[in-house]
């Protein structure tokens, strides 16, 4: 089996003792977790997968916005781009794009 990336392993340890929160974000185990250009890319192989990740979109927002690792957070389906997240910003102001 392949072994998370050194950034979606970093998210899982911000919430090792919450383990509801931990067992939520076991679907970064299913996709690619990397950041180009300051902007943290989530690559998924399905769009099941990435609804999924969407939903859980603000405990993963949490810990890159305290570790200031980006300001931004893309999930994509294979190459195609199905939701941006302006990370720090509240929800109901944000331009959040969803494609699904």
């Amino acid at each position: 089996m392949k072994r998370p990336s050194q950034l979606t392993r970093l998210v899982w340890d911000f919430y090792r003792e919450n383990p509801v929160e931990l067992k939520q974000l076991e679907v970064l185990r299913q996709c690619r977790v990397f950041r180009f250009w300051g902007v943290f890319y989530i690559r998924c192989q399905t769009s099941a997968v990435a609804r999924h990740v969407i939903e859980s979109e603000p405990e993963i927002e949490i810990p890159i916005q305290q570790l200031r690792l980006s300001k931004k957070i893309k999930v994509l389906v294979g190459r195609k781009s199905v939701a941006t997240f302006v990370v720090g910003v509240d929800r109901s102001n944000s331009e959040v794009r969803e494609r699904l």
